[in-house]
């Protein structure tokens, strides 16, 4: 089990009201709003956290950079990939590429 597994296990394990709380944290120290592909769209639907919630529902289509390889919560957590906006979240990457065998772009 790597890093990222391992936080998502502790995640799960938590109550309901616990998983809320850890949520809103670390939505609270989220970056994305920095980056150059986050829009003001994505700012009023309150979208963040990306990486974790899944990509963009509405508001970010277009690649404008991605500063997800300095992100201080993906460091923490082990991600592996990256443009969790664009391309959903990492528990979903990681799916897709198990499914399909192909290397996705990080």
């Amino acid at each position: 089990m790597d890093k990222f597994e391992q936080t998502m296990d502790g995640i799960r394990k938590k109550t309901p009201k616990e998983q809320a709380d850890t949520v809103a944290d670390l939505k609270s120290k989220c970056p994305c709003p920095a980056c150059p592909t986050y829009n003001t769209c994505a700012s009023k639907a309150g979208e963040k956290l990306f990486c974790v919630l899944g990509k963009s529902f509405m508001c970010i289509s277009e690649d404008k950079g991605c500063a997800c390889p300095q992100c201080p919560i993906g460091k923490e957590a082990g991600l592996k990939y990256q443009k969790f906006c664009l391309r959903g979240s990492e528990m979903a990457q990681r799916y897709e590429h198990t499914i399909w065998g192909a290397s996705l772009n990080r």
